[in-house]
């Protein structure tokens, strides 16, 4: 159990989110929790409701639900059919135990944004219909606008006719408009407050959708300013012309209490009390638009790791560093720059510029001004630059391209920024087709399974082979792995993908036992999303039961740097080596490499990388690290595999050395199914 503050900081987290959060018990599959994001989706009473009566809108529970078993500190992401939406959704679910000692599962929706634009569009379309239900009845449509005291005006574009509602005569002293734009016509050209104008503006700007809303204050007849919120639905006839336009007026002012206080809190950052990305996006804009003799570049940076200061230095101090370096914002730039707090740790600045020197100084500057702090700990930064050469691109794609430059950054440790390059977009776009095609590509068998083979140092026969991916495209061809493997690691794609290999590779062995063939020893990867997200144990128990076929014939390769990632991974590689697996780490040498590490994990096999060899083999030191590496390794009753073997020097090397396997292109490359038969089976 944990204490109220701690409660109130998890609920509050949750209700931040910008995920759709709910939580059930599962016993009886009631919703215990709901966030605000969950809430917009599916009710304001889902908290009442059952996730299967909420969620999934059914009767009864889903007697296959995927989550109702998860203990604490599983977690499963998976795709589930909504049928009041008609889509599939990715959730994650948590196993955990909730505040008050109930066990839970905690659901993350990853589709919310999709989700809530089909709920947006509904609730416009049933909005369109009920305010052409009200105008085509006539005197009933004037009747309930005057008894429910609505302010409303409508603008004809057919008739050039207009009608206001007798609220609006008395609140605004005009009871005929000549247009829906109150700014552009004469007669209610004082309506809106002068400071809200760009913002009352965004109502007509060029968008697509139907329906717009804004709030922002408003001259009444009688002197008084109050807020407003003006929603307004556009009409169209079938060949896309404007027809009619609905407006609806709602008194804010008492709800909000003080238009200061909703002004501030439309315009800034609450917590560091500089400008929010809604004033940014029409301060810069309108900047780079009026100054066209100007050059602008648009500046995005986050603090590197800002995650792990909150987890471990806490929420307060992570609020301290970003009060921090909204400080030295202020203090760092000229006054005509604009700079906000997006959400987060990430930040946009808008500045003018004469040349790139410029930029990199004044980022070094900002750099060295965050960095300075009293802090316990380094606060580093990354920045991403776009220099504004297209003035008709949105303000905030502007600022996408400089977040998608800043993301290049962080992957490379000598770089603190970069600037935007077409290259990226083009690059995002093929990462988009490639996730368009993944699902398909599974159930269509578009991944074919290579096999590289293994051979005996001292024998020169095959001993075994290495499980590899390639993916078919039906219209592109083949698909390097380099192309989308990593892109499967990043967005967990490679669970699927992992396992549907994991099955060839067993259908293989089960169909050359069946043949009457023995079978050599076939390796597949693991993924280090396996062991946190899924119970390899029982997958494995799972396809080996299938395919009968014994664990002795599978090699499963993990790579060594799993071994800083979890405290349970030695727990699993026990549970599969006493099955009979053969485990395999991967990569030896590229990591962090501890034979004092590898003495107490359950492992048959080190594999020693290519890079290692290669580094190793350039020099005499390096031979001789790498000799008494697979000296120690055979002292500890390990058995050395060498990859990426592509020279007879190699080989040589290696065979004195008494490593035991080898793989590379001196022997073989990775090669289709077919092949790999006739050069171990001799099959035509």
């Amino acid at each position: 159990m944990i204490g109220e503050r701690e409660k109130d900081l998890v609920i509050r987290i949750m209700d931040l989110s910008e995920s759709a959060i709910f939580i059930f018990e599962p016993a009886n599959f009631d919703i215990v929790y709901s966030n605000p994001k969950a809430e917009a989706i599916f009710g304001d009473n889902l908290s009442e409701m059952t996730c299967y009566e909420g969620v999934e809108t059914k009767q009864r529970p889903c007697m296959d639900c995927p989550f109702s078993n998860l203990q604490d500190g599983q977690e499963r992401i998976m795709e589930r059919y909504l049928e009041s939406f008609d889509m599939k959704v990715k959730l994650k679910a948590n196993g955990l135990t909730w505040l008050d000692g109930r066990r839970v599962v905690l659901c993350t929706i990853l589709d919310s944004d999709a989700l809530l634009q089909i709920k947006i569009e509904r609730d416009i379309n049933n909005q369109k219909q009920f305010e052409e239900e009200l105008r085509l009845s006539g005197e009933l449509y004037q009747s309930v606008v005057s008894q429910l005291k609505t302010i409303v005006f409508e603008y004809n574009y057919i008739q050039n006719s207009s009608y206001t509602s007798q609220l609006f005569e008395k609140k605004f002293g005009i009871c005929e408009i000549e247009g829906i734009d109150f700014t552009a016509e004469a007669n209610t050209q004082g309506l809106i407050y002068h400071e809200d104008i760009d913002t009352y503006k965004m109502l007509f700007n060029g968008r697509n959708d139907d329906f717009r809303e804004v709030i922002c204050r408003m001259n009444e007849v009688s002197g008084r300013i109050a807020w407003y919120r003006i929603s307004i639905q556009f009409m169209y006839n079938e060949a896309g012309d404007l027809i009619r336009a609905i407006g609806i007026l709602k008194d804010e002012d008492e709800i909000v209490r003080s238009h200061e206080t909703l002004r501030y809190r439309s315009d800034y950052d609450v917590l560091t009390n500089i400008p929010n990305v809604n004033r940014f996006y029409i301060d810069a804009g309108r900047l780079i638009s009026d100054n066209r003799n100007k050059q602008y570049a648009v500046i995005s940076f986050d603090i590197d790791k800002f995650k792990l200061i909150n987890d471990l230095f806490g929420m307060e101090t992570g609020d301290d560093v970003l009060k921090h370096v909204a400080q030295v914002l202020r203090e760092c730039l000229d006054k005509d720059a604009l700079f906000c707090r997006v959400h987060s740790d990430v930040f946009f600045v808008c500045i003018e510029y004469c040349k790139r020197e410029e930029i990199i100084k004044l980022i070094e500057k900002l750099r060295k001004g965050i960095y300075d702090n009293d802090f316990a700990f380094d606060v580093n930064t990354s920045f991403g630059i776009y220099l504004v050469t297209d003035r008709n691109i949105p303000i905030n794609l502007m600022c996408d391209r400089a977040t998608l430059a800043g993301r290049t950054v962080k992957a490379n440790a000598m770089k603190f920024c970069s600037f935007y390059d077409e290259q990226y977009r083009v690059e995002m776009l093929k990462t988009k087709d490639i996730e368009q095609d993944m699902n398909f590509a599974i159930s269509d068998k578009q991944f074919v399974m290579y096999l590289q083979p293994k051979y005996d140092l001292e024998s020169g026969n095959i001993c075994g082979a290495e499980v590899l991916s390639r993916w078919m495209h039906p219209v592109k061809g083949l698909i390097q792995p380099n192309d989308f493997i990593p892109l499967f690691e990043r967005n967990g794609f490679i669970l699927k993908l992992d396992e549907y290999m994991w099955e060839e590779a067993c259908q293989t062995l089960a169909n050359w036992r069946s043949e009457g063939r023995t079978p050599v020893p076939l390796s597949v990867n693991i993924s280090r999303y396996h062991i946190k997200n899924n119970d390899l144990v029982r997958v494995w128990k799972q396809l080996i039961n299938k395919y009968k076929i014994p664990t002795s014939y599978l090699t499963l390769e993990i790579t060594e740097t799993f071994f800083y990632d979890s405290d349970d991974m030695y727990a699993v590689l026990q549970n599969l080596q006493d099955m009979g697996f053969q485990l395999e780490v991967d990569d030896f040498g590229a990591g962090y490499s501890s034979l004092n590490m590898i003495r107490q994990v359950p492992v048959n096999t080190i594999k020693i990388d290519k890079d290692f060899l290669d580094k190793k083999m350039a020099t005499e030191k390096g031979k001789i690290v790498i000799s008494h590496t697979i000296a120690m390794a055979k002292d500890l009753k390990l058995r050395v595999v060498a990859e990426g073997v592509e020279t007879e020097e190699h080989v040589e090397f290696l065979k004195s050395s008494s490593c035991d396997v080898a793989q590379g292109y001196y022997f073989a490359k990775p090669m289709p199914l077919e092949d790999f038969n006739r050069l171990c089976y001799g099959i035509a």
